[in-house]
């Protein structure tokens, strides 16, 4: 019950100073949006990202950490979003400075809401199920918001987004695209294992490829890459999107495309050590697919570009490990996206090293 009025009175904090506030000035809290470390207030957590520029021109990722998340000292809001297509590198900022705000904003209506119509005690049971119904409000918020900015354009560029809330030892995850989440824990018998948290938004999973092909997209591989499943739109070999779900890319919007996250919880033990959220450059089960973007119109349909490389590289167990091995926590997603850079120029010789972005937020203090 302390943590529910703890959550209305941040909740309430934040509505206020919202209201005082320029749209244009600092939320509350501390935030991080380039690689560095971040200490949790009030909380034992604490978060380290990094994110490397690959060999392939501007670095189309991005990251943040906000600590402090909506005035509350126990909440914090960890996101990894990878870009794709020409303006894949503005879309990616345009979605980190925009989804934790709307989120953000429509948590605090649906907490205020709840709390006047069915006390706190109403509350504490619907926790996720407020969350869930906000990301999902907010993820669309922020596809439109995208579909009619001036500023950029996203019908031929994307970007992908995986983020998660953390308050008290609920853990809130929402996943648009190809990146993913992996929980350290502790087993039976005192070793560290993986639990991937997040689904690889593909083309070719079942689901996936059943909306797509409901909606007059198809879903095929290239001849030359075999095993690589990509979407089309109905008439022309276009635009070749790897992954099924993203922040912009309307130009298969309308052919099955969404930017629904998929929302899950967890709540965190002390078994529990940390959680790693990285794009997919990291990570092992994306075989070498490539993200695609349409051309503009005076080139033919067939005019397309590879704009980055996924490849297998480490596989979820090799990336615990290395964080869990690195004694300077400050250092863990630094170590860990090295290891990636390295692992691909030795098995990948030849092909331009990727964009590569992690946060790692660790639950609990060291041990002394």
């Amino acid at each position: 019950m302390r943590q529910i009025s703890s959550m209305l009175q941040g909740l309430a904090r934040s509505m206020s100073l919202g209201k005082e506030r320029k749209e244009a000035e600092e939320p509350q809290g501390t935030v991080l949006r380039s690689s560095g470390t971040l200490w949790g207030e009030g909380s034992e957590t604490f978060a380290a990202a990094c994110s490397r520029r690959g060999e392939k021109g501007t670095n189309q990722d991005t990251s943040i950490v906000w600590e402090g998340y909506g005035c509350q000292d126990d909440t914090i809001f960890c996101g990894v979003f990878d870009g794709h297509g020409q303006w894949g590198h503005y879309v990616a900022k345009a979605v980190r400075e925009s989804l934790p705000q709307q989120l953000l904003c429509r948590w605090q209506e649906a907490v205020a809401l709840t709390s006047l119509i069915d006390g706190e005690k109403r509350l504490g049971d619907c926790q996720f199920d407020l969350l869930r119904q906000s990301y999902l409000a907010a993820a669309a918020a922020v596809d439109e918001e995208l579909r009619r900015s001036r500023r950029l354009d996203a019908v031929n560029s994307g970007c992908t987004a995986l983020s998660i809330v953390k308050q008290g030892d609920l853990m809130v995850v929402a996943n648009v695209g190809d990146s993913r989440a992996v929980l350290a824990t502790t087993s039976d018998d005192g070793d560290v294992t993986a639990v991937q948290l997040t689904v690889d938004f593909k083309p070719d999973l079942p689901q996936e490829k059943a909306r797509i092909i409901q909606c007059e997209g198809r879903v095929h591989c290239l001849d030359d890459e075999p095993g690589v499943h990509r979407v089309w739109v109905p008439h022309r070999d276009a635009p070749g999107l790897a992954m099924s779900r993203a922040f912009g890319d309307y130009c298969v919007k309308d052919y099955g495309v969404i930017s629904a996250p998929e929302v899950t919880q967890r709540r965190i033990t002390a078994r529990d050590q940390f959680v790693i959220l990285a794009t997919d450059g990291v990570s092992d089960r994306f075989l070498h697919s490539h993200k695609v973007f349409l051309l503009p119109a005076q080139q033919t349909d067939h005019s397309w570009q590879h704009l980055g490389q996924v490849w297998d590289v480490l596989s979820n167990e090799e990336a615990v490990r290395i964080v869990a091995a690195t004694p300077d926590r400050e250092k863990a997603a630094k170590r860990l996206v090295e290891c990636a850079v390295r692992g691909w120029r030795r098995k990948r010789r030849g092909v331009a090293v990727d964009d590569c972005s992690a946060v790692c937020l660790f639950f609990h203090s060291p041990a002394p």
